[in-house]
């Protein structure tokens, strides 16, 4: 069994005063800096909330039955979800760019098992193909060209 352990094990051999700073904002903040794309990038949550409510709205009219469904279609036709729509195709792009494209090359490690890690110049045309890529499979899969 361990011993007790002696609280007075972490004091300071001499007393004094602590040296913590007081609590102040970056000067940068918000809008300076890196602080905008960070609260930017944060900001695409509201997004990513708003469209998973939509879906669940739209699982719970598929549901609950065929007029339910229709009604929940035809309300799509308002203005309002249309701007939604393209804000958020906006930002999910936006948000995918930056974090797939700008940010992947740099948090991955320099080596990967046995391969060495590509170039950094290289990941951005190599995301973006690969994204392109499986953008166009789902649209053709969604679209019904392939089953």
């Amino acid at each position: 069994m361990a011993r007790m352990a002696n609280p007075e094990a972490m004091q300071p051999s001499t007393p004094g005063s602590t040296r913590t700073a007081p609590a102040a904002m970056p000067d940068q903040f918000p809008t300076g800096g890196r602080y905008l794309s960070y609260m930017l990038f944060g900001a695409t949550s509201i997004f990513y909330l708003l469209a998973s409510l939509l879906i669940l709205h739209m699982v719970w009219a598929l549901g609950t039955g065929a007029e339910a469904w229709e009604r929940v279609m035809a309300s799509f036709a308002n203005p309002v979800y249309l701007a939604y729509h393209v804000l958020a195709f906006v930002v999910f792009t936006w948000a995918g760019w930056r974090f797939l494209i700008k940010l992947s090359a740099k948090a991955n490690p320099p080596k990967i098992g046995p391969l060495r890690r590509p170039p950094l110049a290289a990941f951005p045309p190599m995301m973006g193909g690969l994204w392109v890529g499986a953008t166009a499979l789902a649209v053709i899969v969604l679209w019904g060209i392939f089953p």
